[in-house]
C-alpha cells in the first residue's frame, strides 16, 4: 500500500456526490483511483495514484459503478464531481509534502 492510499485513513471525502455523501463520516474513507484507460486504467490495472480522489464508500460505489446513480444525476455529473474531488485531494497532498508541485 503506498503513502497515498495509506493516508486516506481519517481523512474527509471530497468527491462529495450529492445525496450520497457519507460526509462527516470519516471511518469510510479510502483512495480511489480514476477511471478509464485516459487515466492508465486497464484490465488488472489501477491508475496512478496521483490520478486518485479521497472518497467515502457511497461516492466510491457510485463513480465505480457498484451501485446506481442518484436520481437526477448522470454519467458525467459523477465524473465532474470525482475530478473535482481530485482537485481538492491533490491539494491535500501537496500540501502534506506528498506531491510535488
Amino acid at each position: 500500500m503506498s503513502r497515498i492510499t495509506q493516508s486516506a485513513r481519517d481523512e474527509r471525502c471530497q468527491i462529495r456526490i450529492p445525496h450520497v455523501c457519507l460526509e462527516p463520516r470519516r471511518e469510510t474513507v479510502v483512495w480511489c483511483h480514476a477511471n478509464g484507460s485516459a487515466a492508465g486504467k486497464g484490465i488488472g490495472m489501477k491508475s496512478h495514484d496521483l490520478l486518485g480522489a479521497y472518497g467515502c464508500q457511497a461516492c466510491h460505489d457510485v463513480y465505480d459503478r457498484r451501485t446506481r446513480l442518484p436520481i437526477g444525476m448522470c454519467r458525467e455529473d459523477v465524473e465532474l464531481a470525482f475530478w473535482e474531488g481530485h482537485a481538492r485531494s491533490l491539494q491535500i497532498l501537496i500540501k502534506r509534502g506528498m506531491a510535488r508541485t
